[in-house]
């Protein structure tokens, strides 16, 4: 079993000096683009690596560290890394990193996109040394070996044994998968003569391929982390809720609907129980469902420096927020409506306090066609309305 207890940053990408503790299991990174959200978990998961890494060290330093302890079934180790590398055209090495225990970091990058592929025969799985699941900490898992592991062993269950108890769990639960989102969407068949995999929807049978985006970035993730962790464990295989190592998931709502990235998060629970996942995001609606202590909402001091912002992590986190309220005050978004709507509203309350009933009743009528049809704004400014005319 492994868990990060905790990191600091210092001098890598934007982080000047950050230190940060984990939850167990879920770990969601949010904040504004450019805060060091990607830099984060990179700076886990590459502590993992061998030697190669893409991070780079702040601009304004001389050098970079990361030093994070690890929990190892039980035990804490310490591991610190340079970081010393600026230059794009400079091969970029750190210090040696816990690269024997890669075997158990599942990273995905957000390049998740499934183009179609013609499996004209079935390869079998790759056997994956130490040096290449180190190298995947930094270049995340293929998507590309999905369609033929998945084909492969929905061919192989239907023959008695020939999968272990593992695997047939495996593949009952990656066809499962297809239903996270969308309950009327399911797995339907392997075609025999193409190997294609073919989706039960509402318009009738599609290819496996054909899927919206959003969708086929879910199942990169759900059915990849399977996928993985099969490749990874095998004779015998383990089933994907047993599976006690590390999954870094980059910008998790990536092509997601709201409703959707909310799905993907319980599913994660849901299927990893014992496993500590890290993720990044910039969707309110997953901040709002996810437990306190999982939020790490980043922000910038007066100095420009990234640093965390206590105040969501307390009682039930954003689960009483508005979207509003987390865009504006976990998000960093300074401005929930438009420039236009503000100096528009700004107009109205200037008419307001001159009292130019005229010119105040225009610019109401204005904004009643900018808002929406059941904003209590509304009712706020027909009283303001009434209020001046009295006065009048």
């Amino acid at each position: 079993m492994i868990k990060v207890k905790n990191i600091r940053i210092a001098g890598v990408g934007p982080i000047k000096d950050l230190e940060l503790d984990f939850n167990d299991h879920f770990n969601i990174v949010c904040g504004q683009n450019g805060i060091g959200k990607t830099t984060i978990l990179d700076a886990i998961s590459q502590a993992f690596s061998l030697k190669d890494t893409n991070l780079k060290r702040n601009a304004n330093c001389t050098e970079g560290s990361i030093t994070l302890n690890v929990s190892i079934d039980g035990k804490i180790q310490s591991k610190s890394i340079s970081v010393d590398t600026f230059e794009p055209s400079v091969a970029r090495r750190s210090g040696q990193g816990l690269y024997q225990l890669a075997k158990d970091i599942i990273v995905f990058k957000t390049h998740r996109d499934i183009p179609y592929s013609k499996l004209a025969s079935l390869a079998t799985d790759p056997l994956k040394d130490e040096q290449q699941n180190a190298r995947q900490t930094v270049t995340g898992a293929l998507s590309s070996e999905l369609k033929n592991w998945f084909v492969n062993r929905h061919l192989w269950s239907k023959h008695e044994d020939h999968l272990d108890e593992g695997q047939l769990r495996n593949i009952e639960l990656a066809k499962n998968t297809i239903s996270t989102l969308n309950s009327t969407m399911s797995f339907s068949r392997v075609d025999p003569r193409t190997n294609d995999i073919l989706i039960n929807t509402h318009d009738g049978e599609i290819f496996f391929e054909y899927l919206s985006s959003g969708y086929k970035s879910c199942l990169a993730v759900l059915m990849g982390i399977i996928k993985e962790i099969e490749f990874r464990y095998h004779t015998p295989s383990i089933f994907v809720s047993d599976f006690e190592g590390m999954v870094f998931i980059d910008e998790i709502d990536l092509h997601l609907h709201p409703e959707w990235q909310a799905k993907i998060y319980l599913a994660l629970k849901n299927i990893l129980p014992k496993a500590q996942i890290f993720t990044s995001t910039h969707s309110p609606h997953l901040i709002q469902v996810a437990e306190p202590a999982e939020i790490i909402a980043l922000v910038k001091d007066e100095d420009f420096n990234t640093i965390k912002n206590e105040t969501v992590n307390i009682g039930y986190g954003c689960q009483g927020w508005t979207v509003e309220e987390v865009l504006r005050d976990v998000m960093g978004l300074s401005e929930t409506r438009t420039e236009n709507f503000n100096s528009t509203m700004e107009h109205f309350t200037t008419s307001l306090d001159n009292g130019d009933c005229e010119a105040a009743r225009t610019v109401y009528e204005e904004i009643c066609l900018m808002l929406h049809p059941d904003s209590p704004f509304r009712k706020i400014m027909e009283i303001q309305m009434v209020g001046i005319g009295e006065n009048d």
